[in-house]
């Protein structure tokens, strides 16, 4: 891994990074303040299955549920989503602008030159979460407490993996095409894909295996605000992770440079 090139994408990008994880502690500090004066009222909603589970099971009525549905269904993965994403798939961009031939002009190898990016990348996902665990902790407590902090902690553990899977993606497209649009398109499409496919697939027979191929279905399925960390599942997205870095540092090897 080249660390300059760590440092200077960590930079450049950890700001960002820094926002989404302020954003996230004070979101989910309101999300928590809510519930005493609404969780009770609201219940578990009546809904199908399906969108019961795109939901995160759609129970307002105890304040792990509330989490669960309000920032562990969707807003968090959102944000981890985008702040993975973009980061991953900036040195696609960096290629399009002409800088990245510049940048390998000098001693440094294509390989470690992407690793240190994905470091970068990494390290921004890990702030977002860490953000996410504050604002989880703070926010139960100011909604009444309830959930342990293990289980606080197995959510926000869970939201990091699923959110490297999805920027390794994206820096396996960006590195296989040069094309920062598509690899942000194509991982960001993935991302929604799976979310849909998690909901109703279990609707459906024909289709229920494709849930398995989701990163949704390995980052909730079990929901780990109740059960805590689910290991198989983790395993699985550091594989994803760590197969899809590697196939990204072998494109962007073998592969001639956009001009």
């Amino acid at each position: 891994m080249s660390r300059p090139a760590f440092a200077m994408a960590l930079r450049l990008r950890g700001l960002q990074a820094l926002s989404a994880a302020l954003g996230m502690t004070l979101v989910i500090l309101m999300v928590g303040s809510l519930f005493p004066a609404v969780g009770d009222s609201i219940g578990k909603l009546d809904v199908p299955a399906g969108v019961a589970e795109l939901l995160g099971g759609a129970d307002y009525g105890t304040i792990e549920g509330w989490m669960r549905s309000e920032i562990g269904a969707i807003y968090g993965p959102l944000v981890i989503a985008v702040i993975a994403i973009g980061g991953a798939a900036a040195i696609a961009g960096e290629e399009e602008d002409g800088i990245l031939g510049l940048i390998l002009a000098h001693p440094v190898e294509r390989s470690r030159l992407l690793l240190g990016k994905a470091a970068a990348a990494a390290a921004g996902v890990v702030i977002v979460a860490a953000g996410t665990l504050l604002g989880l902790v703070v926010g139960v407590a100011v909604g009444g407490g309830g959930v342990g902090l293990g289980a606080l902690a197995a959510l926000s553990l869970h939201l990091a993996l699923f959110g490297l899977a999805l920027g390794a993606l994206a820096l396996a497209i960006a590195a296989a095409t040069g094309r920062k649009g598509l690899a942000t398109a194509g991982a960001g499409g993935f991302a929604l894909l799976g979310f849909l496919v998690n909901g109703f697939a279990p609707l459906v027979d024909a289709i229920g295996w494709l849930k398995y191929l989701s990163p949704f279905y390995y980052y909730e399925e079990h929901n780990p605000i109740a059960n805590g960390v689910d290991v198989p599942d983790l395993a699985a997205l550091a594989a994803a992770t760590i197969a899809l870095t590697a196939l990204a540092t072998i494109a962007i090897r073998d592969r001639d440079l956009r001009r």
